[in-house]
């Protein structure tokens, strides 16, 4: 089976997609990655549009409920994300190119990382990134503290059309969308549970209600459906996420750039 290229090689990886430098700690791009998506071409802007918990076993055995995703962003691109595979940790290294125990979120806590990250590396250019995210979620806290906008909203339909406001409005060269009811859900039930495939469907038409944003702009966007780990099914019934397992490691993403 081939290896499976590490989460902390997006952030260069989106950074190359732009002609921006890197952070200082990221892991080189994933060339090949780079290479198929632009086709040599740079991109103007990238909405990230990150929803929460979503494994590659997830993607495979829930097939129908990802024909949109797919629709709208058909490259898929798969990875292994960091360990222990929990969300302010993923995200952390999803967004800086470091393993965990170079940003220093190595469990379930949300501090605001320290180290040099994707935005700050926009920054430096002259990029305008933001971030849209609920009140309590890791993607609120974790990258604070930069001269940036962060957009607080109640949850993931507030996020989702919040999201496509600022696409229409076209002022951010780098956008991030979070939504959770995926990993909310089977928290309460299990990854397969009639609410928690609800959730994925939500998930889906989020996406292609941005995807549809992002074709009306004209701009050459890179689009990407990034979720930050996956989920399994614990003894006690209950979904979880936190093993080295491959439900819970394994993720796929899906990209499409828009011109």
């Amino acid at each position: 089976m081939q290896e499976l290229t590490s989460l902390t090689t997006l952030c260069a990886s989106l950074c190359k997609c732009m002609g921006v430098e890197p952070p200082e700690h990221a892991d080189k791009a994933n060339d090949a990655f780079v290479n198929d998506i632009t086709g040599g071409k740079l991109v103007d802007k990238v909405v990230m549009y990150n929803p929460d918990a979503v494994g590659t076993w997830i993607v495979n055995k829930f097939a129908e409920k990802f024909v949109p995703v797919r629709e709208t962003a058909p490259y898929e691109l798969k990875m292994r994300t960091v360990f222990p595979p929990k969300t302010p940790v993923c995200f952390a290294s999803m967004y800086t190119g470091a393993l965990p125990a170079v940003h220093g979120i190595q469990k379930y806590v949300k501090p605001v990382v320290k180290i040099d990250t994707i935005f700050d590396a926009l920054l430096r250019q002259g990029k305008k990134p933001a971030i849209v995210a609920s009140k309590n979620s890791s993607l609120n806290h974790i990258f604070r503290e930069r001269e940036m906008d962060y957009y607080v909203v109640a949850y993931d339909k507030e996020a989702t059309e919040k999201g496509i406001e600022l696409i229409k409005e076209g002022k951010y060269d780098f956008l991030v969308i979070y939504n959770q009811e995926y990993d909310d859900s089977i928290h309460f039930t299990h990854p397969k549970s009639w609410k928690a495939k609800r959730a994925l469907d939500h998930y889906a038409e989020n996406f292609k209600r941005i995807g549809e944003a992002v074709a009306a702009t004209g701009e050459r966007t890179l689009l990407g459906y990034g979720p930050d780990h996956g989920v399994h099914r614990e003894w006690y019934l209950l979904g979880n996420h936190g093993k080295d397992i491959p439900k819970d490691m394994e993720i796929s993403h899906f990209y499409r750039v828009y011109n």
